[in-house]
């Protein structure tokens, strides 16, 4: 009996980081963007969706801008995702909800496995459309410009690849921001973290700028 308990203990604690949904492609008719999307568990039966969308015309080993879109439950205080699959030296994209129920995102960077600070090289744009909330769940949709390159320490350049899988993390707290209007407020240290392959070759889209253009302008 109590090994029986323990086994299921264990499994369900196992299954609060696997990925539940894996890169399955996602024609959203709000925005007219094709994502690839995967859905990864933070707890038992919950979880979060992780979309990305990218230029088709984009060449191996350079920058290129990405659209990210996240659909995330009620009962998260913040969720954040790291674009090369581990929390030290990439671009982190931390999200929560302000005092007004609005999206708030933050860019990030750690150095190591201490509380990440602002992150000036990669920059947002919230896209009006794509981004809402209702009794459950809310959603944001935006435009990042340097998630997908980076610089390490030594000085090397970093590249997503735009053809095949990239490793992606992300944790989640249930606890929220102290301040929780500002994009730079200290955050609580996560509870859950989990790692996916995202298939960068499905999220390719011809008609990417002019997408992009008219969610800029709120058309």
């Amino acid at each position: 009996m109590l090994w029986t308990l323990w086994f299921g203990l264990l499994a369900a604690l196992l299954s609060r980081t696997v990925t539940a949904q894996a890169n399955a492609i996602y024609r959203d008719p709000e925005t007219g963007l094709v994502f690839s999307s995967n859905y990864v568990l933070y707890r038992v039966n919950q979880g979060i969706t992780y979309r990305v969308a990218i230029p088709a015309n984009v060449q191996s080993y350079t920058s290129y801008d990405a659209v990210i879109q996240a659909v995330i439950p009620n009962d998260v205080g913040w969720a954040g995702i790291a674009w090369a699959g581990s929390m030290p030296r990439n671009p982190l994209t931390v999200a929560w909800r302000n005092s007004q129920n609005q999206p708030v995102l933050s860019s990030r960077w750690a150095g190591g496995h201490i509380t990440p600070q602002a992150y000036n090289n990669a920059q947002y744009t919230l896209f009006k459309t794509g981004t809402k909330s209702n009794g459950t769940h809310w959603q944001y949709t935006a435009l990042c410009k340097g998630c997908t390159s980076w610089t390490t320490d030594t000085g090397a350049s970093r590249f997503l690849s735009p053809r095949g899988g990239n490793r992606m993390a992300f944790a989640y707290s249930p606890g929220r921001p102290s301040s929780p209007n500002s994009p730079t407020s200290s955050i609580p240290i996560h509870d859950v973290h989990g790692y996916w392959q995202h298939d960068f070759s499905g999220a390719a889209n011809q008609d990417f700028d002019a997408i992009v253009q008219r969610l800029a302008s709120g058309i």
